[in-house]
């Protein structure tokens, strides 16, 4: 499990490569009003949550952006510490940032 922080002042971590089966989790340690995640490759389909729990490859509870370059921006329901967890079945290469 890789585990990131982004600290305010920072926008995002870019260019990671997910763990095939392995969740990566992106904490920033302030409120974030919303967050995009951007497949840089589109090797593989990338499933996510923004509320803190634990996403699943295909999971109903786990947002997905396709196995294409795109993105998603979503505003996280929490507030307080913004939280992020990705998995994919593959490895592709991600961007996660805040938006503004």
């Amino acid at each position: 499990m890789a585990e990131h922080t982004i600290q305010p002042g920072e926008w995002g971590i870019h260019g990671l490569t997910l763990a095939a089966g392995q969740v990566a989790t992106i904490h920033f340690p302030d409120d974030i009003d919303e967050i995009e995640v951007l497949s840089h490759d589109g090797a593989a389909a990338v499933y996510f949550t923004v509320d803190g729990t634990t996403p699943v490859v295909e999971g109903r509870g786990s947002r997905v952006i396709p196995a294409a370059i795109s993105s998603a921006q979503v505003e996280p329901p929490t507030a307080g510490p913004t939280v992020v967890k990705l998995i994919s079945a593959g490895t592709p290469r991600i961007s996660v940032m805040r938006t503004s």
